[in-house]
């Protein structure tokens, strides 16, 4: 017990890099404004109410939509708190308001009869950013203190569990969401939703407009007319889905799952359709951003000393950067 006890606070609070994490918030923040900067939820405030059909959190919480005027002036604060938060800027109110008008605005839509799950994680991951200290690295809040001390080029925190704990929950939040998606296919379906032609039916039912976003290529219908294909691809989506828990203990699932995951969604993109580019960009939680720095750092000085190239370059090997890697 106690040795689970261990692996379990290792897991969560292994002592981690700030840059890491401030990398993680700046690519996240940044890139949903630039999704989110062109859509509008104004229009959800005008329908009429007949159509309204609370989800959980909007009923218990007796939550209602706004009137056109008032979602303009709530998504442009949602946005601007977006920028905020990628800058690192009034870092710590700009995340929280991100995440409450986010939580807001994006669920909105799911009120009208049809439930997506493309922002869910969306969701999850600024509500951990809103309550860690994400901008304690690669923020204008910490290059405004190290000013403030007269040490403009100050180290960044020492290595804290603090860092790690955002990270891991992503990790946690989006394997269960694709072990949920795995498990409700073998639980409605069985092995009919992989050996049956129900992956080929749904590929060309996708050509005919009924999703949410048009498929960007015709190839699911190549896909659709080869049993063989279709039941395949129907094999290796259940078997990512539900062996995607297994990311939280190996490296080596890492691997091979978190891009097998990632290839997944960008083929549901080009072949089916919905939209998943939201889900996909919580994946620069994954990355161990201060392990390719450090390489970075260190291909670069060694071209530095010898530009004519050299039959070894180092790679990270010691500090924050080697146990980084390892929870990565």
């Amino acid at each position: 017990m106690k040795t689970l006890i261990d692996r379990w606070n290792r897991f969560w609070f292994e002592p981690g890099p700030a840059f890491t994490l401030g990398v993680c918030r700046v690519l996240f923040f940044g890139t949903l404004l630039l999704w989110q900067l062109p859509h509008d939820f104004a229009p959800w405030g005008a329908y009429s109410r007949v159509f309204w059909m609370p989800i959980w959190l909007f009923d218990t919480l007796g939550v209602r939509p706004l009137a056109p005027a008032a979602l303009t002036w709530l998504q442009a604060i949602w946005k601007v708190s977006l920028l905020l938060s990628a800058a690192g800027l009034f870092a710590r109110p700009a995340m929280i308001v991100a995440f409450a008008a986010g939580a807001y605005l994006m669920g909105l839509p799911h009120n009208f009869g049809q439930t997506q799950h493309f922002d869910t994680l969306v969701v999850f991951a600024s509500g951990a950013l809103a309550i860690s200290r994400a901008a304690d690295a690669v923020s204008i809040d910490a290059w405004l203190a190290s000013r403030r001390r007269g040490d403009p080029r100050a180290a960044p925190p020492p290595d804290d569990g603090e860092y790690t704990w955002p990270i891991r929950f992503v990790w946690v939040m989006m394997a269960l969401i694709f072990c949920a998606a795995g498990i409700s296919k073998l639980r409605h379906s069985g092995f009919e939703w992989v050996f049956s032609d129900n992956l080929a039916m749904l590929l060309l039912r996708q050509q005919y407009h009924l999703s949410d976003g048009e498929p960007l290529t015709n190839w699911g219908i190549w896909v659709a007319n080869h049993s063989w294909a279709a039941r395949a691809m129907g094999a290796t989506a259940v078997c990512v889905e539900t062996l995607f828990p297994l990311t939280l203990v190996s490296r080596y699932a890492r691997m091979v799952l978190v891009p097998a995951g990632l290839a997944f969604l960008v083929g549901i993109r080009l072949l089916m359709g919905p939209t998943f580019e939201q889900f996909m960009l919580c994946y620069v939680f994954w990355v161990p951003w201060d392990r390719l720095l450090y390489n970075a750092r260190s291909y670069a000085s060694h071209a530095a000393i010898h530009p004519a190239g050299a039959d070894h370059v180092p790679t990270a090997a010691s500090g924050s950067s080697v146990r980084s890697a390892a929870g990565h």
